[in-house]
């Protein structure tokens, strides 16, 4: 499946994507994020919304985008029991990888208010995270084989194809140049920047980035092949998919790197209000949590 654009991916990730938060909130008051309503009002919202969440969140790799799936993917009486127990499992598994993000972004937002990112700071709660994802991936082996036992193979082709949905969004709204869908485009819709500070902003982002390394696509893509060939076959051991950690880990790394990066560029650029305005944004997404899941 070869998806063009967020509109397209939308419906077959959003539909799964129960969990994904909603987008920040336009106050400077700080609450914790609930889960979503059911229903969204139209599909540019909906692709608004689930950028946004993969703008911010990187710390479960697929396994995460597998427990985002699992709300509508279509299970009958019998099986929505042990679905809800695999999927309440697998978010409990993430969660030290998911608190290690929320050390990153509560840097980041303190980093932003005061005008300046201590990047040193902020790339060793990074490199924490690197390491709780990775174990993640492992954590989470237990509750995949479960999964593959209790769906039909339909089931499992159309999680398959709800992932491929979700990691074109992660990648489209991660990996590009920040010219469309990215970070900067979205900074300067929330905060109102002027023409003159985005291009200051890209020019010192642009120097930044050049020396955080790079993000490998073909490696996700081999995970998820690999993963997807597995899963849709009758037999299924997630204990013998080995690139599962480091696939993960460089998703949650680089998606991670990247952001602290824009905000590193933004910080000194911003007006004291705008400061605010982002502090308070990153803070709303470090306060993210599946509240039927804590």
């Amino acid at each position: 499946m070869k998806l063009s654009s967020l509109a397209c991916v939308w419906f077959l990730a959003a539909n799964g994507c129960g969990s994904s938060p909603p987008p920040p909130p336009p106050a400077p008051e700080v609450a914790p994020a609930t889960d979503p309503p059911d229903q969204i009002g139209s599909d540019d919202e909906a692709d608004s919304d689930l950028a946004e969440h993969h703008r911010h969140h990187h710390h479960g790799g697929i396994a995460m985008f597998v427990a985002m799936s699992l709300d509508t993917l279509g299970v009958d009486d019998n099986q929505l029991a042990q679905i809800q127990k695999i999927q309440a499992d697998i978010h409990a598994q993430l969660k030290p990888a998911h608190d290690a993000e929320k050390v990153v972004l509560l840097a980041l937002a303190d980093g932003v208010a005061a005008g300046m990112i201590d990047q040193d700071r902020t790339d060793a709660a990074i490199a924490e995270l690197a390491k709780t994802s990775a174990a993640a991936q492992d954590a989470v082996a237990d509750s995949l084989d479960a999964l593959h036992q209790t769906l039909t193979a339909p089931q499992r082709e159309a999680l398959v194809d709800k992932l491929e949905a979700h990691i074109a969004v992660w990648d489209e709204t991660n990996a590009g140049d920040d010219k469309r869908g990215g970070h900067l485009e979205k900074l300067a819709t929330d905060l109102a920047l002027t023409p003159d500070q985005v291009e200051k902003i890209r020019g010192n982002f642009t120097t930044s980035i050049g020396k955080a390394g790079k993000y490998d696509r073909a490696e996700v893509d081999a995970q998820f092949k690999q993963f997807a060939e597995a899963f849709g076959a009758d037999r299924f051991d997630a204990h013998e998919m080995k690139m599962g950690g480091m696939v993960s880990s460089h998703m949650a790394v680089w998606g991670l790197t990247r952001m602290s990066r824009v905000y590193a560029a933004a910080a000194p650029v911003l007006t004291p209000e705008q400061r605010t305005k982002a502090a308070d944004m990153l803070r709303h997404h470090a306060n993210y949590k599946r509240t039927d899941a804590e």
